[in-house]
C-alpha cells in the first residue's frame, strides 16, 4: 500500500541520516589529535569538578568502565556540548578527546551501552586496561585484538590501544599485528612520573611511534614527596611557578601525554596553566639542560613502593614470561605499522 510505502521511504530516509551523521563525527574525530594534557577521572564523583575542568580548557577526558562515576560523566557532557544559548559551554564533541578503558569486550553491545552511559556516539580512543585478561595466552591476545578491530571498524571507536602494557606484551602483541597486516595500537598508558620512567618500554613505544600517555603523572600516594623534592621545589622558584607545573611541563617535553586529576578547582587551573613554564623550560639553552639534567636525576626508593597494585601486576606478568618466544622489536618490518 501507499501508506507503507511512505513509512519505507521515511524510515530508509532516518536510516542514511543516521548513517551520514556518524561519517561525519568519526571523520570529524580523525582529525582531532591527543591533547598533551587531560584529565584523569579516577575516585572524580563530581559533574561539577569534570565542567571546572572544561572551563579552564581540558579537552581531554581519561575514563574506565570500572571508575563507577560515568552517571557523572554523562551528566557533564551534557552540559559541556549543551549550546551557551540553552545554558551550557557550548562546546563541539569534534573537539573533545574521550578516552575509554575497558578490561574486556565480554559481548557485540558491551561498548555501544558504554556510549549509550557516557552519553556520546563514539569514543575517541578505547584501550584495554590491563594486560591480565587479554594476555592469558597467545590465543586469548589475538581474539581480543580483533575484538577491538571490530569496534574500530563498527565506528564506534576512532583508535585503539592498550595499558598498563609494559615491553614485552606490546613485543608480542605487534609481532601478531605485524605478521598479520593489522593495525598497531595507537596509545599505551602506563604509570610514567619523574619517579618511575620504564625505559624499555618508553624507548619501545617511541620507536613505534605509540604515543605514551602517563598516568599519575605527579604520583599517587608519593605526590607529596616527589612536589616537595628539593629539586623540584628549586625549579619552581627559579621559573615562578608551582612544583605540580614544573613536573607536568617536563614530563609533556619528553614527548608524554599527561592526565593529572584532581578535585581541587585551583589546582585544576594550574595544572592546565602550562604555558608560561614551557616557554621557559624550552627557550633557555642552559636553564632547559641544567633543568633536564636536575629532572632525571631524580631517584626512587624502591620500585615496587613507587607502582600502584595493577601496574605492579602486568610488570611481573611481563617478567614472568618466555624470553624466547619474543623476537627483537629491531627486527619487524617498520614499514608495517602503517597498514
Amino acid at each position: 500500500s501507499s501508506l507503507e510505502n511512505m513509512e519505507a521511504v521515511k524510515e530508509k530516509s532516518m536510516v542514511e541520516k543516521e548513517k551520514n551523521k556518524r561519517q561525519k563525527l568519526n571523520t570529524n574525530a580523525q582529525k582531532l589529535d591527543l591533547p598533551r594534557l587531560g584529565l584523569g577521572t579516577y575516585e572524580i564523583v563530581s559533574k561539577d569538578i569534570i565542567l571546572s575542568a572544561f572551563q579552564c580548557g581540558y579537552r581531554h577526558l581519561d575514563l574506565a568502565s570500572c571508575y563507577g562515576n560515568l552517571n557523572a560523566v554523562k551528566e557533564a557532557l551534557i552540559e559541556v556540548f549543551k549550546p551557551k544559548y540553552f545554558g551550557g559551554l557550548g562546546i563541539d564533541r569534534s573537539s573533545v578527546f574521550i578516552t575509554m578503558k575497558v578490561f574486556e569486550i565480554t559481548s557485540e553491545i558491551y561498548i555501544p551501552d558504554l556510549l549509550k552511559k557516557v552519553g556520546v556516539q563514539y569514543f575517541d580512543l578505547l584501550l584495554y586496561h590491563i594486560p591480565n585478561h587479554i594476555f592469558q595466552t597467545q590465543s586469548k591476545m589475538e581474539a581480543s585484538w580483533q575484538t577491538i578491530l571490530a569496534e574500530q571498524r563498527k565506528q564506534n571507536v576512532v583508535h585503539i590501544g592498550v595499558s598498563n602494557c609494559y615491553k614485552q606484551h606490546l613485543n608480542r602483541l605487534l609481532k601478531y599485528c605485524n605478521d598479520n597486516h593489522l593495525a598497531f595500537p595507537y596509545a599505551n598508558e602506563i604509570l610514567i612520573n619523574p619517579y618511575v620512567m620504564p625505559v624499555e618500554t618508553i624507548e619501545f613505544c617511541k620507536y613505534w611511534n605509540i604515543k605514551l600517555i602517563a598516568y599519575c603523572p605527579l604520583g599517587f600516594s608519593y605526590s607529596e614527596t616527589l612536589l616537595g623534592d628539593e629539586k623540584v621545589k628549586l625549579i619552581a622558584y627559579e621559573l615562578d611557578c608551582k612544583p605540580s607545573q614544573v613536573v607536568l611541563s617536563w614530563l609533556i617535553k619528553q614527548g608524554f601525554y599527561v592526565i593529572p586529576k584532581s578535585s581541587n578547582e585551583d589546582h585544576l587551573k594550574s595544572n592546565f596553566n602550562l604555558q608560561e613554564t614551557d616557554i621557559l623550560f624550552n627557550t633557555n639553552s642552559y636553564f632547559t639542560k641544567r633543568y633536564d639534567e636536575m629532572m632525571h636525576s631524580l631517584k626512587m626508593e624502591s620500585m615496587t613502593y613507587f607502582m600502584i597494585e595493577c601496574s605492579l601486576d602486568a610488570f611481573n606478568q611481563e617478567l614472568s614470561w618466555d624470553n624466547g618466544e619474543m623476537l627483537p622489536f629491531i627486527l619487524i618490518d617498520k614499514k608495517a605499522k602503517a597498514k
